[in-house]
């Protein structure tokens, strides 16, 4: 392997198949489709996050209610969960995205991500069913105090969004870029910086952390938080095994030096490069 493959990701793929496959049979065309998937990521994706976040800080304000014993919630809230968490992780996965390019411009699949995965986050918060009374009252010192790690939590989310690149939660860059016909997508880049340096898996680390600091302790918000901690670990899995197949022995190599979700210390494991990490 040279370093030119090491240092550029085989997902690449995904763009190379859409150039054989060209545009025809594509479900959303440059205009006026795509202006109305940007708007659905908008409106539907930013929408949705906004409204989980208030959901981990205010608890559920449920659309409805329905007369059912707490058992029944519980499945209900589960598969609310489910819902979100397959969306999720089929959307992201390889295989989709390269199965995807038959109907959909890859320039369009993070937009298209981030509208499903928002219309999911909606649904949770508008039919999540509540189980039961609080189950603790902290003081107000420990509540702030989980305030002020939840604040600081999604701040570091915003550093590690912004060390992949230029911020775009909601994927619209990539739309908005592909209204000019002329444009061509960059080759993804193997890097390190930021809180990568620290962990391999910083946003997880930083949506745990916003998870289990939400100031509402009720039964039902701890299966909240107990389902989305089993899938994060176990999507972390998943993605490490899609960024091998991706980089190779580059994300081998930064594996062996780097923890997963918890610092070894405050000191980095590897200095701030755009280039794969040497052995």
């Amino acid at each position: 392997m040279d370093a030119n493959d090491r240092k550029t990701c085989k997902l690449t793929a995904v763009s190379d198949i859409q150039e054989h496959r060209g545009t025809d049979s594509q479900w959303i065309a440059r205009k006026p489709g795509a202006w109305m998937l940007i708007a659905g990521a908008y409106l539907l994706g930013g929408g949705g996050m906004l409204a989980w976040l208030l959901f981990l800080i205010a608890g559920p304000h449920a659309f409805r209610v329905f007369d059912l014993i707490p058992a029944e919630r519980v499945i209900v809230d589960t598969l609310l969960c489910l819902a979100f968490f397959i969306q999720h992780s089929i959307m992201v996965r390889r295989w989709f995205r390269l199965w995807l390019t038959r109907r959909v411009h890859a320039d369009f699949h993070g937009a298209l991500y981030a509208t499903a995965a928002g219309t999911c986050l909606l649904a949770l918060v508008l039919f999540w069913q509540p189980v039961g009374g609080p189950l603790w009252h902290p003081p107000d010192w420990i509540r702030w105090s989980m305030m002020t790690i939840f604040l600081s939590a999604g701040i570091g989310a915003g550093w590690g969004a912004r060390s992949l690149g230029e911020f775009d939660a909601l994927g619209v860059k990539p739309a908005l870029q592909a209204l000019d016909p002329n444009h061509a997508p960059p080759p993804s880049i193997f890097t390190v910086r930021g809180p990568y340096r620290w962990v391999r898996h910083p946003l997880y680390l930083f949506s745990l952390t916003i998870i289990w600091t939400g100031p509402v302790f009720t039964l039902d918000r701890l299966l909240h938080n107990g389902l989305w901690t089993v899938w994060i670990i176990i999507g972390a899995i998943l993605e490490e095994r899609d960024l091998t197949a991706c980089f190779g022995d580059a994300y081998r190599n930064y594996r062996q030096r780097v923890p997963m979700l918890l610092p070894k210390s405050l000191k980095p494991c590897l200095p701030e490069t755009r280039h794969a990490p040497e052995p």
